[in-house]
């Protein structure tokens, strides 16, 4: 019984385990002047493969930085119908529309481009981009995770773990 028990709770563990984040950035330093251009590279990890439209809104310090450009990698501009990145006030809206079949090509985890921002105070460390919401449709329209499902084992250990106890209390 003590087995079954300890299955099951791995199995809810593994379940339950934090993912990466589906955006991260690596910035060009770690100090700015105002006026100076900051640079923020951006990557998708662990994309979902369905996605047709990906919509993310963050919020940042528009006091302190000021939205410039979003330059997408050649090999993304190549798989997608539309890339735009906005800022509107303190809000930064990036909005990717990606072709069929787009991850037999790029994979589910790239390097979509960069973000340019500039500083508007010395001293500045890059921009802080707060995730305020995300979006992400399949080419029907309808609503999806952006980031992959997890993988069929945990369901699978689940299941076991179910079966085991089952059968403990029968017997």
């Amino acid at each position: 019984m003590k087995i079954a028990n300890l299955i099951l709770i791995i199995g809810l563990v593994m379940s339950f385990s934090s993912k990466a984040s589906l955006i991260t950035f690596s910035n060009d330093s770690s100090s700015y002047l105002n006026g100076d251009s900051i640079e923020l590279e951006i990557f998708i990890s662990n994309a979902n493969p369905e996605i047709d439209f990906l919509e993310v809104v963050w919020g940042f310090d528009d006091s302190l930085f000021d939205f410039d450009t979003l330059s997408i990698t050649d090999s993304v501009f190549d798989n997608s119908y539309l890339d735009d990145a906005f800022a509107l006030g303190d809000e930064l809206v990036l909005q990717l529309g990606l072709l069929a079949n787009w991850d037999s090509v790029l994979g589910t985890s790239f390097k979509l481009g960069t973000f340019s921002f500039i500083a508007l105070e010395d001293g500045m460390s890059s921009p802080e981009l707060v995730l305020i919401d995300i979006l992400a449709q399949n080419f029907d329209g309808d609503d999806i995770s952006a980031t992959s499902v997890p993988a069929p084992p945990t369901l699978a250990i689940l299941c076991i773990a179910g079966l085991v106890l089952l059968r403990k209390r029968v017997l």
